[in-house]
């Protein structure tokens, strides 16, 4: 995948020889900052077939705590998974510092979506990123502002991203679609990252078939086989009711449809109660409760 333009932007900006040994790289899910936190970790480790074994997390000098490295540590100690990152792989990982490197002059640790770690994985990190060793470098990437430990940021040098805007979305999707007039088929709620993996799995025809199904909807009226071709869609039943929703706010915005405001109003907030009680029904009356919302479109006024 090509490096997003706002990232890019950012390399640009970075001298490698004046990198602190301390990086927090914040900002909005889904936007690219793994494609900085890894053009950082593969420039750090520069040597020969460090982009392989980094590509393939084997790589000697490097200890990743992700997903990957959460769900093995769980495995091992027979637990169920959590998202949590707890202080004994955070040990593990101030261990790996205090080892010589065995490839690389330095050494790298990266710790991903680090909203994750728990209060005392937290209090773990404060004495190495105090003295973080000269051949270490600690990269710590959250999608969440500002919500780590106040003095863990006082420690570390800061690359914050501001969310996007979702003109500047829509300006980058034009350059990557193979049809730039369906950059309007993207949501406000969708990520860059998300757009890219439809465009590189083929799903992004769905998007397509939903919007077609929608404005059929609400320009023409109830239809229950184009009811039924929405319930039916492949895709995330959340992301799709999300969607709905954002269709419709975008009628509501732009004043184009036939439908009373009020009432059209009144249906986006009855799509958005079902849509916060959401986790509290099973999928089976999910699809029914959809599909009676739909029932109920305004009919033009």
């Amino acid at each position: 995948m090509d490096i997003y333009p706002w990232i890019e932007k950012r390399i640009s900006s970075i001298n490698l020889d004046k990198i602190s040994h301390a990086l927090i790289i914040e900002g909005q899910e889904g936007i690219g900052k793994n494609q900085l936190c890894f053009y950082l970790i593969n420039e750090l480790l520069i040597g020969s077939n460090s982009k392989n074994l980094i590509k393939n997390n084997s790589h000697p000098d490097l200890f990743l705590v992700n997903t990957s490295s959460l769900t093995s540590f769980y495995e091992k100690k027979n637990k169920s998974f959590s998202k949590n990152i707890p202080i004994e792989l955070i040990r593990e990982a101030i261990n790996f510092i205090s080892l010589k490197s065995a490839l690389s002059k330095n050494k790298v640790l990266f710790i991903d979506n680090a909203e994750n770690l728990t209060i005392s994985s937290q209090n773990a990190l404060l004495k190495t990123l105090e003295e973080p060793p000269d051949d270490t470098f600690i990269i710590i990437q959250s999608n969440r502002f500002k919500c780590l430990n106040q003095t863990i940021y006082s420690r570390c040098e800061l690359i914050h991203f501001n969310n996007l805007s979702q003109n500047e979305i829509l300006n980058w999707a034009e350059n990557i679609l193979d049809d730039r007039n369906d950059k309007h088929l993207i949501p406000n709620f969708m990520t860059p990252k998300k757009v890219s993996q439809l465009i590189q799995d083929g799903s992004f025809e769905n998007l397509r078939q939903l919007n077609k199904s929608l404005e059929s909807l609400f320009s023409e009226g109830v239809d229950g086989n184009k009811i039924n071709n929405i319930i039916d869609l492949n895709m995330d039943f959340s992301e799709k009711l999300n969607y709905i929703i954002d269709y419709a706010l975008s009628l509501l915005k732009k004043g184009s449809s036939s439908i009373h405001p009020v009432h059209l109003s009144d249906y986006i907030e009855q799509l958005s109660d079902f849509r916060q009680n959401l986790f509290e029904i099973n999928t089976l009356n999910q699809k029914y409760s959809l599909n009676h919302l739909l029932l109920k479109i305004p009919v033009n006024s």
